[in-house]
Order: structure tokens, then C-alpha cells, then sequence
């Protein structure tokens, strides 16, 4: 039996220069082929919020088309999605405003649609891989949802266990890493934090490409982190 081998990139939200060096880091060549071959997945969030969201979306297309990468559905690109589908949307959350403006922008707006709503349709809600051992979901998800795609797997997948707001707004989420004692490992992100830190069966790699941090990838099953630091820094 062939092993798999998975490189999981952490929440790239438009930051294409960090992807690159992320993918050169880990020894990808020019056209994303690995000497032993290893395969990309993407946590989810490509888009919104850093500099260069459609050339983000167009590498990540042309590789999933090409059977060189997984996309995991990420809230920004479900929402982006639904926009392509002409469901309602709010544009002004998270900056998929601006992400809409640079594809409407594009010369090849037309096609390029087309090959962002073909890429997302490749995408799964989460990826359950490497004969369950190994599962990605963008904001992580219970040991009784495996294998479920309802609306409540579907919410907590996408957006994780909101519990309420800060006082400053911000949206409070449970910790449900801290409780899950699953023996499948599970790969997320969405919420940003300074370093990637393996905790139990799980590792959060959203390490806050979009706004300086890093942009990092966990390498299974040798189950090691990589990050690049990212040089950009969306203000606001």
C-alpha cells in the first residue's frame, strides 16, 4: 500500500507571495510537483482580506484541476461561492467586497468565474484521508460529526462553536480542541494564533498570514510544521 503523504497549508486569505515560499519551503517545484510525492491541501480561506486573492485563486484552481491539491471549504469561500451561485451575501463582511472587485477587474472575469465555481465544487466540507487517520476541516469538527454533513456539522466546520462576543465584538468561540479525545488527527484553522501548536489529536494552523504572522503547513504523517513569515499586514 502506497503511504500518503499530505502537506496542509494553513489559512492563506490572498497572501500569494507567503504561499510560494511556503510551497518552496517545502520543496515543491516549479509546477507543484514534491520528489516524493506528496500532495497539497488547503485548510480553507483562500480568499479575502490580503493583496492577491485571485491569484490565489487561480493556482488554486489550476491544482486542483490538476489533481495536485484538495481544497477544504473555508466560511470565506463558502460565502464567495454563494455570491458566484447569485445567493444573497453580505459583501461588506470580511472583505469579499474587495475580493469581488478584483475578480469583476479581471479581463478573463467571465471564465475566471467559471473556474473559481468549478473549484469550489471540488472542495470538500472537510477531507477524511489517509483511511480516516487524518481529517481537515477549516474550523475543525466533533468526533461524532465525522462522517456527517448536516446543517449543525456543516456550521461548526465552517465557523466553529460561537458562544457569544467580547466586549470589543469580537466573536467568542468554545475551545472544543480541548476536549476532544478522537483518535483520527484533525487539521484546522479560522482562528488565528501566533504559532502552531499540536495539541492531543489536533493542530490549529491558522497562524495569521493576513495580518504579519505566518503562513504555516503540517506535514503528515511525519505530523512536523513548516511556516514562511508572511510580509504583509491588512489594516482594519
Amino acid at each position: 500500500m502506497t503511504e500518503e503523504k499530505y502537506d496542509i497549508i494553513g489559512d492563506v486569505h490572498g497572501c500569494y507571495d507567503a504561499l510560494r515560499r511556503l510551497c518552496d519551503a517545502l520543496e515543491y517545484d516549479e509546477d507543484f510537483h514534491h520528489p516524493d510525492g506528496r500532495a497539497l491541501v488547503f485548510v480553507g480561506d483562500l480568499i479575502n482580506r490580503g493583496p492577491e486573492s485571485v491569484r490565489v485563486l487561480r493556482l488554486a484552481s489550476r491544482l486542483v484541476s490538476q489533481g495536485r491539491a484538495r481544497l477544504t471549504l473555508g466560511n470565506h469561500d463558502d460565502a464567495l461561492h454563494r455570491w458566484l451561485k447569485g445567493e444573497p451575501v453580505d459583501t461588506g463582511k470580511g472583505g469579499l467586497d474587495k475580493t469581488i472587485a478584483e475578480i469583476e477587474g479581471q479581463a478573463d472575469r467571465k471564465t475566471l468565474k467559471k473556474a473559481i465555481a468549478a473549484l469550489y465544487a471540488q472542495a470538500a466540507l472537510y477531507w477524511v484521508l489517509d483511511g480516516g487517520a487524518l481529517i481537515v476541516a477549516h474550523a475543525g469538527i466533533e468526533q461524532e460529526m465525522i462522517g456527517k454533513t448536516d446543517p449543525e456539522t456543516r456550521r461548526f466546520v465552517l465557523n466553529g462553536d460561537a458562544i457569544g462576543k467580547s466586549p470589543e465584538g469580537k466573536t467568542l468561540r468554545r475551545d472544543w480542541a480541548a476536549e476532544y479525545h478522537g483518535l483520527a488527527f484533525i487539521v484546522y484553522g479560522h482562528t488565528p494564533q501566533e504559532r502552531a501548536e499540536v495539541r492531543g489529536n489536533t493542530v490549529n494552523i491558522d497562524t495569521g498570514a493576513y495580518r504579519g504572522g505566518l503562513l504555516t503547513a503540517f506535514r503528515w504523517p511525519e505530523r512536523t510544521l513548516v511556516s514562511v513569515p508572511s510580509r504583509f499586514h491588512h489594516r482594519g
